[in-house]
């Protein structure tokens, strides 16, 4: 009898206990812990804080994180703005194509009707060089060779299993007239039996591989400058030009005086 009752009052002190243990005000927060300190980060969050301190919100702690961790991007980082290169890793403004989500897995990307035509017209901001267009093949080899071709003639390995249809050569029909706009878009959320490659290519190495292909859709590539960060800068090639012009001149002058000289 004894030792029942003692099992009993043994069995209702646990529970007692382990009830006011749990009872806490932090829904959140596991009752009793051991060594908190190891498993419980004092490190402040770069984007991201809560600025509180013991559970309580801290004016002083805001400051802090404000001042000194947040919106400082680590050092390195790519910036969304500017012209070229980092002009080319701005965020892309279309959509994909309207069920996308179904036919090539893009799940919580926005779907846009209009997103190739919007981008039939945009042009390559990557500045145009032998070295780009070198890289681009590169890419282009890694990526896309084994179902387009090493020419683009679409007789890559993968059709030739006759398990997949056979991408139309780069050089004939519609293909060739692709702009470099709807080129991208294509690379970016595929199309037919081709699937998107924005995991595997960032955006500036997509708009390198574009220059690559309008080479084998036989396009004629833009022109390297001296400085390619001129290209697309009218007002900077305009200025370069001129001067290159006035030296001509001057040269001139000088070799018709020396001569006069000579005589």
């Amino acid at each position: 009898m004894k030792i029942k009752a003692l099992t009993y009052i043994a069995g209702i002190s646990v529970l007692t206990s382990v009830g006011m243990l749990s009872c806490v005000g932090d829904p959140n927060s596991p009752g009793l812990e051991y060594m908190p300190d190891m498993y419980r980060s004092s490190a402040v969050e770069g984007y991201w804080d809560y600025a509180e301190v013991d559970g309580k919100y801290s004016e002083e702690a805001y400051k802090l994180v404000a001042s000194k961790y947040n919106f400082v991007p680590p050092s390195g980082t790519i910036p969304y703005q500017g012209e070229g290169t980092d002009g080319a890793m701005m965020p892309y403004e279309y959509g994909a194509p309207i069920n996308a989500d179904k036919t090539h897995g893009l799940f919580g990307i926005a779907q846009d009707t209009l997103g190739r035509d919007a981008a039939k017209g945009d042009v390559n901001p990557v500045p145009y060089s032998k070295d780009v267009e070198k890289e681009g093949k590169v890419l282009y080899e890694r990526f896309c060779s084994h179902c387009h071709g090493e020419k683009g003639a679409g007789d890559g390995g993968v059709p030739a299993t006759e398990k997949y249809p056979q991408p139309p050569a780069y050089d004939a029909g519609t293909t060739k007239d692709l702009t470099a706009g709807e080129i991208f878009y294509t690379i970016t959320y595929g199309k037919g039996a081709m699937g998107s490659h924005a995991s595997q290519l960032n955006k500036v190495e997509r708009w390198k591989v574009v220059y690559y292909v309008q080479k084998l859709q036989g396009k004629e590539l833009g022109v390297e400058t001296p400085d390619s960060t001129m290209t697309g800068n009218p007002e900077m090639i305009e200025e370069m030009v001129e001067g290159e012009m006035q030296e001509m001149e001057v040269e001139a002058i000088d070799a018709e005086g020396h001569g006069e000289e000579g005589h």
